[in-house]
């Protein structure tokens, strides 16, 4: 191949990654280039030797950089609305038991709760999960 296609074939992977931004389709645009590089300047004549070293640059720069860059451009999601009541603390307001659902407040705000224990009122209670529009709490753990 020539170094114009495998610039092409960068262009293209490029195009993917932009479209895509998974990260994949980057570093086989980083190895296309360098593979032109190496075409152009006359150091990989053979399509093998070219294939080789396409294979090689793509498979280290995955391995090696690919988890570098994913740590820097990773977020910080912070769990909102409902998500973020679990792990919090509450305190039965309406006895929950297995079978009939109770109420819990947590965080100011009356919830429906169910639990998989008998939980008296007035027990501190952890939220563990949301199950529709209630929430599905256990006995926090004493402090």
């Amino acid at each position: 191949m020539s170094s114009l296609q495998w610039v092409l074939l960068a262009l293209v992977c490029g195009m993917i990654e932009l479209a895509t931004v998974g990260l994949w389709f980057l570093w086989l645009a980083l190895a296309a280039l360098l593979t032109a590089l190496g075409v152009q300047i006359g150091w990989l004549t053979s399509i093998g030797s070219q294939l080789l070293v396409f294979a090689i640059f793509t498979l280290a720069f995955i391995v090696f950089t690919r988890p570098i860059a994913l740590r820097f451009l990773e977020t910080k999601d912070t769990p909102s609305n409902v998500n973020a009541l679990i792990g919090q603390h509450g305190v039965v307001t309406k006895s929950i038991n297995p079978y009939h659902v109770g109420q819990a407040k947590v965080n100011g705000e009356i919830w429906t709760a169910t639990a998989e224990e008998d939980i008296e009122v007035d027990v501190r209670i952890r939220v563990v999960g949301i199950q529709g529009v209630k929430l599905m709490v256990e006995k926090a753990p004493v402090e």
